[in-house]
């Protein structure tokens, strides 16, 4: 009985923020460069512990790729190499989830940084 209530103290004493937000599902996400460049990537994510991959499909683009990346807590990482303009580009999408379950953050290139969000 003693392990018991120490186990459930301890549960109920851990941060938040510890307990990885669950992102399987298709998620919307939208990404803008400057303003001037924007697009929406529908993903279909699947979470295995902290990791997530899924393929991210841009119709509007021909964009039809595999995402890896990982979840802690309610950060979310995760990237894909794609194609924009004859251009080859890998995009790093590092963002949380927010308190309306909805993803918020940055993307970067390796050089030009853009924001996404992402919902559902």
């Amino acid at each position: 009985m003693k392990k018991l209530l120490i186990a459930a103290a301890a549960l109920a004493l851990a941060p938040a923020g510890a307990i990885a937000a669950d992102i399987s599902g298709v998620w919307k996400v939208h990404g803008v460069f400057s303003g001037v460049i924007t697009y929406t990537a529908v993903c279909t994510f699947t979470q295995a512990g902290p990791s997530l991959a899924g393929p991210c499909v841009d119709a509007q683009n021909n964009t039809n790729v595999k995402a890896k990346g990982a979840v802690n807590g309610a950060a979310v990482e995760f990237s894909y190499d794609a194609n924009f303009n004859g251009l080859a580009v890998h995009l790093d999408y590092k963002g949380a989830v927010q308190p309306d379950g909805t993803l918020k953050g940055v993307i970067d290139t390796g050089g030009t940084q853009g924001a996404f969000t992402a919902d559902r």
